[in-house]
Formats: C-alpha cells, sequence, structure tokens
C-alpha cells in the first residue's frame, strides 16, 4: 500500500472517530462534517488502492492472425536510474521536476554491459531505464519489438506505461 493512501485512510479514521464522538455532545453540524471528510478520505484511499491492484495485471491478447497484424502488451512500470545525471551532466530529477505528464516519451533499446536494456527519453534527454530484468525479458520474448512509453505519473519513483508492440 502507497504512503499516500495509508495516509488518506488514517485519516478518514480520525475523523471518523472525531464525527463519531461529536453527534452524542450536541454537536451535529461538526459531526456530520467530520463523518463526510471521513467518508470523501476512505473513498480516495481505497480508490488508489483498487487501482494499485489493477495495475498490476498486464493484458494479454490474442496471437495476430497474419504475420502483418501487430498485438500490444501494455505493461505499466517504473522508471529506474532517475537520479543518475546525463551525459550532458544535466540531473534527470530536474528535468523530470520540469514536466507536466503530457510530454512525447520514447523508448530506446541498447546494450548495456552486454545485456538488453532501454533508456525512456523525453526528445534527446534521457529520463530513466526500463528495469534490467525487465528489458531483459522483453528482448527474449520480443527481440524486433518496437516500444512506445506514457508517462503516467510524475512522482518520487516516477511512472511509465510502456507498450511492446511487434
Amino acid at each position: 500500500m502507497a504512503k499516500k493512501q495509508i495516509i488518506l485512510l488514517g485519516v478518514a479514521a480520525l475523523f471518523a472517530v472525531s464525527g463519531v464522538v461529536a453527534l452524542p455532545s450536541g454537536n451535529v453540524t461538526g459531526g456530520v462534517g467530520c463523518l463526510v471528510i471521513a467518508a470523501v478520505c476512505a473513498f480516495a484511499g481505497a480508490k488508489g488502492k483498487a487501482g494499485q491492484q489493477a495495475d498490476k495485471k498486464t493484458v494479454s491478447h490474442v496471437a495476430p492472425a497474419s504475420a502483418n497484424e501487430r498485438i500490444a502488451e501494455t505493461i505499466r512500470t517504473k522508471l529506474v536510474g532517475v537520479t543518475y545525471d546525463n551525459e550532458d551532466g544535466e540531473n534527470r530529477q530536474d528535468i523530470l521536476s520540469s514536466m507536466t505528464g503530457d510530454e512525447e516519451v520514447e523508448v530506446e533499446k541498447y546494450i548495456f554491459n552486454g545485456e538488453p536494456a532501454a533508456y525512456v527519453k523525453c526528445g534527446n534527454k534521457v529520463l530513466g531505464n526500463l528495469a534490467a530484468e525487465l528489458a531483459k525479458d522483453l528482448a527474449e520474448k520480443y527481440p524486433d519489438a518496437r516500444y512506445t512509453a506514457e508517462i503516467l505519473e510524475i512522482s518520487g519513483g516516477g511512472g511509465t506505461y510502456v507498450r511492446v508492440q511487434y
């Protein structure tokens, strides 16, 4: 469970207790207000938890009917290596902090220490990499695949929506 969800559920519990305590003492407006805030916080915390569980599932598709047909597999993953500086000295976290999430990003495959690897870039700026294990698995499973990416969230760990097409 993410830190944000834990905080939301904790705040919901505190407001619920405050609301329940306020009602019998005659403070109906304050009690109802606290219960409404508790419900909103609990909903937001539970919604995030349900969305997180749904994101863990990958979408699989039926095999193509012909060699010309494309299949897309979707994987939600966090970028790694976002704390490093790029070759030009620019800090990747500084780049990410100035982004809105609407920018177009691309995935560039390369070899690092003899193993498959993949940058996630915005223009010519590296934002981070796919995890080494993921890059290796994708290269073995789909050696000729073209990857595309979409930013879902920019936060402490960064998130990237990767679509593998072949």
